[in-house]
C-alpha cells in the first residue's frame, strides 16, 4: 500500500490502521502505521492515540508507544537481544536474552533512522535526533542526538522550564560533528568527566 502522502495514501493509511487494530496488543485512535513498517505478529506492542510508526520501521516488542508520538522513516526499536555471555559457544547458538521492554512516553519525536535499544525509556516531550542510537534512558523534555545519543539541550514549555531543567543555548542548526564538539565543551565547562 502506498505511503500516506502519495496518491491513494489516505485510503491506504486507513487500511493499515484497521489492520493494526487487530494485530497489535493495543492500538489507540487515529494511529498511523506507515508503508513498510514491520512489527511481526504485533504481540507486546501498544500504540497510543494519534501516534505513528514510521515508514519502513522495524519494531520488535515488547514496546509501549505513548500518545502523540512521531516517528521518522526507518527507525528500529529492539526490545530483544542475542545472548553473548559465553565465549565457548558461538553467539548465534546462545539464543536470546530475556526481552527488556521499550517505553516511549507521550509527545515524543523520534527522528529518521534512529535506533532504540532494549530496556530504554524515552521521556515525555523528548526529541531523538535523526540517526541517533539510544543506549540509555532519555529524560523528559530533552533533545538527544548522536551515537551513542547524548543530551544536547533541554526543551522549554512556553516560557517555563519543566521541572526546573537547565538550558544549554545552542545554535539553531548543527551537524553531527558540531553537536559532539559542543557536548564535549559543555561537559568540560561543567567539570564533569
Amino acid at each position: 500500500m502506498p505511503w500516506s502522502p502519495r496518491p491513494g495514501g489516505r485510503l491506504a493509511r486507513r487500511a493499515r490502521a484497521a489492520s493494526a487494530r487487530w494485530m497489535l496488543d493495543e492500538c489507540g485512535a487515529d494511529v498511523n502505521i506507515e508503508h513498510g513498517a514491520w512489527f511481526g505478529s504485533g504481540k507486546g506492542i501498544r500504540v497510543g492515540d494519534r501516534s505513528d510508526i514510521g515508514m519502513d520501521a522495524l519494531v520488535i516488542g515488547p514496546v509501549h508507544i505513548g500518545r502523540d508520538v512521531m516517528m521518522g522513516p526507518r527507525c528500529i526499536l529492539l526490545a530483544s537481544a542475542h545472548e553473548t555471555r559465553r565465549v565457548d559457544v558461538p553467539m548465534n547458538q546462545q539464543g536470546f536474552r530475556e526481552d527488556r521492554p521499550i517505553v516511549i512516553e507521550d509527545d515524543v519525536w523520534i527522528g529518521a533512522a534512529s535506533i532504540v535499544l532494549p530496556g530504554r525509556r524515552i521521556g515525555t516531550g523528548s526529541i531523538v535526533g535523526a540517526g541517533s542510537v539510544v543506549v540509555s534512558d532519555v529524560p523528559p523534555w530533552t533533545v538527544v542526538a548522536g551515537n551513542p545519543a547524548r543530551i544536547v539541550k533541554k526543551r522549554r514549555v512556553g516560557d517555563q522550564l519543566p521541572e526546573a531543567v537547565e538550558v544549554a543555548v545552542l545554535p539553531p542548526v548543527l551537524d553531527a560533528v558540531e553537536v559532539g564538539e559542543l557536548v564535549d565543551e559543555l561537559e568540560r565547562g561543567s567539570g564533569r568527566p
